[in-house]
């Protein structure tokens, strides 16, 4: 069984976070067609799920905003990691 492992994540689609021209609703859809236990705040997503699914999603929301025309991408990630998995219910708690 593989470890869950959580991750909070901002992505910047040309190094900031305003005039995006609709990048950011684009990121979002990705996020919620990954399958991924998810949930999208006003500063940061967290998403739930393998180390290897979680990077993989971080991966695609920086290509959609390049395919979507950004210019450069600054992602800001937090991972919390624990042997026995993380969920964001136990956060919660």
């Amino acid at each position: 069984m593989m470890t869950t492992v959580m991750a909070g994540f901002q992505v910047l689609p040309n190094g900031k976070d305003m005039e995006t021209n609709g990048i950011l609703p684009h990121i979002v859809k990705v996020i919620e067609d990954s399958g991924l236990k998810h949930e999208v705040g006003p500063m940061e997503t967290v998403v739930e799920g393998s180390m290897a699914d979680v990077l993989t999603l971080l991966e695609k929301t920086q290509k959609i905003a390049i395919e979507d025309g950004a210019t450069e991408v600054i992602t800001n990630v937090k991972l919390h990691y624990r042997p026995e998995g993380i969920s964001i219910e136990n956060k919660e708690q």
